[in-house]
């Protein structure tokens, strides 16, 4: 590992960081719909949980020294597809002693009742724009994909009963965050992050 890591990481993060954002504004911003049922399934999720949920030791390790840069609500009462947060983790810019990353996660709770059906289309909604592949093992139904440019992001689009979340994660290949990491090492970590905030979740948020 150098001893002095260069100087000049602050913009090239940026550009990281920015390129996870994107994927955050199209998921909060895409279109939603309700479907009506004769008997709608009610969730477990009353509210969607804060952005603290994906703090766990895999953030810790995927994105090192990092910090919270967005906390924003998202959707509301009026809104049919919920409401939720969006979330942005990120190694600082400037010198530094790690490889920078770039954690992201919208988190939204479908309104009951039909909340599962509505979690169900918010996932096909929101997914149906990028190629994708089934991921199992990840909630009640998951997806993943990748973006490529202008620096390679990999997300996950998760439902847990009448919760939608989406996680996306980039690296930087070296220090400077000149050129990402490995595809492979981006679209690992992207499942990890996604496993372990769904495992983070609780049971249920009551009303």
């Amino acid at each position: 590992m150098p001893s002095a890591p260069p100087q000049s990481r602050g913009c090239a993060t940026a550009a990281v960081v920015a390129a996870a954002l994107v994927l955050v504004v199209l998921a909060a911003g895409a279109v939603w719909y309700v479907v009506t049922r004769d008997a709608p399934e009610t969730g477990d999720f009353a509210s969607a949980p804060e952005c603290a949920v994906a703090e766990t030791e895999t953030l810790d390790e995927l994105v090192p020294d990092h910090e919270l840069e967005v906390e924003e609500p998202i959707g509301g009462e009026q809104d049919p597809f919920g409401s939720g947060w969006q979330c942005r983790w990120a190694t600082p810019g400037g010198p530094g002693e790690v490889v920078p990353g770039t954690a992201t996660l919208v988190i939204v709770a479908a309104p009951n009742p039909g909340g599962v059906t509505t979690a169900v289309d918010n996932l096909r909604t929101t997914t149906s724009q990028h190629e994708t592949r089934k991921l199992e093992g990840v909630g009640d139904e998951a997806v993943t994909w990748i973006q490529g440019e202008p620096y390679t992001v990999s997300c996950v689009g998760a439902r847990v009963s009448n919760l939608y979340l989406e996680t996306c994660y980039s690296v930087a290949a070296g220090y400077d965050a000149v050129v990402p990491g490995e595809e492979e090492r981006i679209v690992a970590g992207a499942e990890e992050l996604a496993v372990s905030v769904v495992e983070a979740l609780p049971e249920s948020v009551p009303e």
